[in-house]
């Protein structure tokens, strides 16, 4: 009955109550890797919990190891948001430990007992929000019962059709939103086994966008009509929360940082960030006719601060007139961090900050 009545009052939302009127504060999150040893990853989700939200949506990874005892830490702390919320497994849940049947009665009470539709041969299920917007929560992960883990991305055969028989059952003018831990796919490389159906599905059913997480980092592609937006992880520079709100007659999808600006925390973040990328240049520089180059080294980390952040389209310019530049495409760099570069530089970023997501 509860799930009766949740989807009866999302459906006289959707008709009787203008889109303008909406305030709800809709978080997504994914890869928080906790474990007890993690100490970045437990500060980061303390981070998490703080923010203010009436939806928050994890994308999986929520454990690092799939140990019964980190869903406990996830489950312990999630307990103490005022909010809603919904979550998914990924790759880094599902084990012997922690099996698709064990990991759903854990998040019960996170999204799978409020929902008003149950794949029974996965653990994707939809969920309607308070103001009549619908959650369409899909298991992408390929499940091995023998070996009891996750292997790769997986689409189960079945998981497009019953897609559309959501989809279908739907008042007309309902907004709706996809999620899964793995990428349908990116830039025609599949993430997922069996994905071109349901990203059909998903591309012609008026769903708005599709988030996911798994590849931690920020991003957004399109898939045929479909966008798809990756969510990068809380606890590496720059730890943004993706954030969905309504404007008049279309939603907006932006990011916001869960560190305040000029904390602590978000300085050793940074830190950290400028060390790999200066790790990551000189590593993949090693044994050619650049190593140790300090202009070589120097337009890697300037390059990998404006990708990182989103910013690249702002300095893309400027940085391809660098000496560094001409070093990285002479380069025979044996790494995948070359290929990465150029294809970033010669390619388009598109502004993952501020993405309009008409209804």
């Amino acid at each position: 009955m509860r799930i009766l009545r949740r989807l009866f009052q999302a459906v006289l939302l959707v008709f009787f109550l203008s889109p303008a009127g909406s305030a709800e504060r809709i978080r997504i999150s994914t890869d928080l890797h906790l474990s007890q040893a993690g100490r970045e990853q437990q500060d980061a989700f303390q981070m998490l919990l703080e923010q203010p939200c009436d939806v928050l949506i994890l994308l999986g990874d929520l454990a690092n190891s799939g140990h019964l005892r980190e869903h406990q830490m996830v489950v312990d702390g999630l307990a103490k948001m005022d909010a809603e919320i919904i979550v998914l497994p990924g790759n880094h849940d599902l084990t012997a430990e922690t099996p698709p049947e064990q990991f759903q009665k854990i998040y019960a009470s996170f999204g799978y007992d409020q929902a008003f539709a149950r794949d029974t041969d996965s653990l994707s299920y939809a969920v309607m929000t308070e103001e009549g917007i619908c959650l369409l929560m899909l298991d992408t992960n390929a499940w091995d019962p023998v070996r009891q883990m996750v292997q790769h991305g997986g689409i189960a055969s079945h998981l497009a059709e019953w897609t559309a028989g959501v989809l279908e059952t739907l008042p007309e003018g309902t907004p709706v939103f996809a999620f899964g831990h793995y990428p349908l796919s990116a830039d025609g490389a599949n993430d997922t086994a069996g994905g071109a159906e349901l990203l059909k599905v998903l591309s012609e059913g008026r769903v708005l966008a599709y988030f996911c997480g798994h590849r931690h980092s920020n991003g957004t592609f399109m898939s045929g009509n479909l966008r798809q937006i990756m969510v990068g992880v809380p606890w590496s520079y720059p730890p943004f929360v993706r954030t969905i709100e309504r404007r008049g007659v279309e939603f907006r999808s932006g990011t916001e940082l869960i560190y305040p600006e000029g904390s602590d925390g978000l300085r050793t973040m940074r830190k950290q960030s400028a060390a790999l990328a200066h790790r990551m240049a000189e590593g993949s520089l090693a044994g050619t006719a650049y190593e140790g180059n300090p202009e070589a080294v120097m337009f890697f980390e300037a390059f990998f601060d404006a990708a990182v952040n989103g910013r690249l389209e702002e300095v893309r310019n400027v940085l391809m007139t660098r000496e560094g530049y001409r070093m990285w495409q002479e380069a025979e760099v044996k790494t995948a961090v070359k290929p990465w570069l150029l294809s970033v530089m010669e390619g388009s970023q598109e502004d993952y900050h501020e993405i309009v997501l008409g209804e």
